[in-house]
């Protein structure tokens, strides 16, 4: 079962324009309205033109005649856009109506209110709800979905979960660890999909196509063999080492970098979107460069070390994250602040929640992008954040 093109060239717009739209938000705060610490747009304000908006909580009830760009923790959409929604959020609910397409990368994504033409959703969770309508297709990429909203066209899902209980007016695509489709659901076309276990289809759910059943390649082939139970025990003990690793290189952080995993820290507490978009960037040049120091002849020494240097600091930059995480949590039970248990706590609840389909792959990738924006930042403004209070 191949995706189909137009679910392809949906992600890859997405990537490509919300790129642009990370560099637009961060060069354009004129627009943005602050009231409290909150970006607002009041209900009853037009606003004319491309909407940026940057913090920690947005909420647009007003109207928007144009795109809306929200990169923030978490955002409100309970007023008019007349055009598009590009947002990377902590959490976005969407109650209002969205008349072009919403392309959203999120922990948490709610949608009850209408959108005029796609959804292309990458989330922890994601949820329409049955006061929800999409006017066009949905493609997503989540740990848990729930759809109750009526899709106009297809539907793309790669999901751990997914519950289905509304009208999919043309074809469902769907590659998922398990799939129920409820009684309520009506689909117009075919149920194509791919599993490692056959769908829960309710005897009341009306499907106008075929349901087409792909078994999952490893399933298929190693279910019941001694292939199985290496593939397992191979993952255990990568597991393990990375635990080891991670534990390693705190232990090391504490004792012998104590200052700069402070100011890290702080950078991190202070500035964590702007420690998240540090991130991405680097993410961006950093393997560019040494793609384009790897063409030329001289370059060529630098750019393996470069890329030596990438996988190191991308692969420990999630210790940072780790730390400040874990210094949150000790100081919002009320234990006594002490470096190595909470991080050793932290680590723990760290790789418990990255064992969860899609939701681990995604929050991995978040702390990696964190903790890499964090440490750079701390070694930018070292003096400001290697003060006497932070150690």
């Amino acid at each position: 079962m191949a995706v189909s093109p137009s679910s392809k060239g949906a992600f890859l717009s997405f990537l490509g324009i919300w790129m642009f739209s990370l560099v637009s938000a961060f060069a354009d705060e004129d627009v943005l309205t602050k009231e409290n610490n909150v970006i607002v747009l009041p209900a009853g304000q037009v606003y004319n033109g491309n909407y940026f908006a940057m913090g920690s909580s947005v909420e647009i009830s007003g109207t928007v005649n144009g795109d809306v760009y929200v990169l923030a923790e978490q955002a409100v959409i309970d007023g008019v856009v007349n055009g598009d929604v590009l947002g990377c959020v902590g959490s976005m609910d969407i109650s209002g109506k969205v008349n072009q397409n919403c392309r959203i990368a999120a922990g948490q994504i709610l949608i009850s209110g209408q959108i005029g033409r796609n959804v292309t959703a990458l989330a922890g969770n994601l949820q329409l709800l049955s006061s929800a309508l999409v006017g066009g297709g949905l493609v997503a990429t989540a740990g848990n979905v729930d759809v109750a909203a009526n899709i106009g066209s297809d539907a793309t899902i790669i999901a751990s979960n997914f519950r289905l209980s509304s009208h999919i007016k043309n074809n469902l695509q769907a590659y998922v660890g398990q799939m129920r489709i409820t009684s309520r659901s009506v689909i117009g076309g075919n149920v194509d999909y791919r599993s490692s276990s056959e769908a829960w289809i309710d005897p009341g759910a009306t499907i106008a196509g075929q349901v087409i059943y792909h078994p999952s390649f490893v399933h298929k082939y190693v279910q019941g063999t001694w292939i199985r139970g290496l593939l397992i025990g191979s993952k255990v003990l990568a597991t393990l080492m990375n635990f080891i690793y991670t534990l390693a290189v705190g232990f090391i952080l504490i004792k012998l970098f104590h200052k700069n995993l402070e100011a890290a820290l702080q950078a991190i507490k202070w500035h964590p979107l702007k420690s998240l978009g540090i991130g991405i960037i680097l993410l961006i040049l950093l393997p560019l460069a040494a793609f384009i120091l790897l063409m030329t002849i001289l370059g060529a020494p630098f750019a393996l070390t470069l890329m030596a240097a990438n996988i190191i600091g991308f692969y420990t930059a999630k210790v940072y994250s780790i730390f400040w995480v874990s210094n949150w949590l000790f100081g919002k039970v009320g234990f006594k602040h002490n470096r190595m248990p909470a991080f050793f706590c932290g680590t723990i609840l760290y790789f418990c929640l990255t064992a969860i389909p899609v939701f681990g792959m995604l929050m991995a990738f978040v702390a990696m992008l964190l903790g890499l924006g964090g440490g750079v930042l701390a070694q930018t403004k070292r003096g400001i954040f290697t003060t006497p209070s932070s150690t």
